[in-house]
């Protein structure tokens, strides 16, 4: 019997490292879409730079009609590409803002061989940022990100002068992410947070524990807008609600019905409408600062 006993806790040991690491590898190797040329019309030029561990990132690059020189620097998810952020690229350019468009390691066109959730991706986000503080043309810049571009923003927001922050569906810190991935397998959470976050630490040569959003966002003294959907099943609705309850500066727009990934397509006037605002509020009070 206590044979049994021991084998059967050792076979549970390495369904829940097997699980565990199934679960790691869908975070480190994202399956990221090629991206689609723009037309000869377009508004972009395609740019690089490099970051501070030496790698080659890819964006786009469109600058501002107005003579205010204001920018968005625009941040994509896990698994996705600068295509994915074009929509949001689409409004700001006719309101006359610029924006760039970037690729993080890993993903689209840029170098890279893993993604760490933020980890080393603000190093990504640093060199857009530096770029665009370079451009003669760029005299201001407000930050967008989406769930881990997002986070990549928080902790950008923390370290530079930009005039504002929008996050989309982004997450309070990596210990809770991985709770809420536990949760939606039925596993148990305080294992899973211990097992992933030690497993995605080694394997991605990061300290996961130390992505905290939410502690970023509490440094932040401009105006922050947090915008989540309400049936976001990837990250829940009460991680936003954290975050914005972390600093008077945040204010949070809940999309009911929204998704984690679908909040411009559930309603766009509304997003567009809200984005534009804070855009404005953002500039003008960064310009009276």
């Amino acid at each position: 019997m206590l044979y049994f006993l021991l084998a059967l806790l050792a076979s549970s040991a390495a369904i829940a490292l097997l699980i565990t690491y199934l679960q790691v590898r869908v975070h480190l190797y994202p399956q990221s879409p090629p991206v689609m040329p723009q037309s000869a019309d377009s508004a972009f030029q395609r740019v690089s730079f490099s970051t501070e561990d030496g790698l080659a990132i890819s964006a786009w690059f469109a600058p501002p009609e107005s003579p205010a020189g204001q920018a968005a620097l625009l941040l994509h998810g896990l698994r996705g590409n600068r295509d994915q952020l074009l929509p949001h690229a689409a409004y700001l350019l006719e309101a006359g803002y610029g924006a760039l468009l970037i690729d993080f390691r890993n993903h689209g066109e840029s170098d890279g061989s893993l993604s760490s959730m933020g980890y080393h991706e603000i190093k990504d986000a640093r060199a857009a940022y530096a770029f665009l503080r370079a451009r003669p043309e760029v005299k201001s810049v407000a930050i967008w990100g989406h769930s881990m571009g997002g986070a990549v923003a928080c902790k950008l927001m923390s370290e530079v002068d930009a005039a504002g922050l929008f996050a989309d569906a982004a997450f309070s810190d990596f210990a809770a992410l991985a709770r809420a991935r536990a949760a939606r397998l039925g596993y148990p959470a305080a294992l899973a947070e211990f097992l992933f976050i030690r497993m995605f630490g080694a394997l991605s040569a990061s300290d996961p524990a130390s992505i905290r959003p939410v502690e970023d966002l509490a440094k932040v003294e401009r105006p922050v807008l947090l915008l989540h959907g309400s049936d976001d099943d990837a990250i829940p609705l009460s991680q936003a609600r954290q975050m914005a309850a972390a600093n008077d500066h945040v204010e949070l727009s809940v999309f009911d019905g929204g998704g984690h990934s679908n909040l411009y397509e559930l309603d766009p006037v509304r997003y567009r409408r809200e984005v534009l605002a804070y855009m404005r509020q953002a500039f003008a009070t960064s310009a009276d600062s």
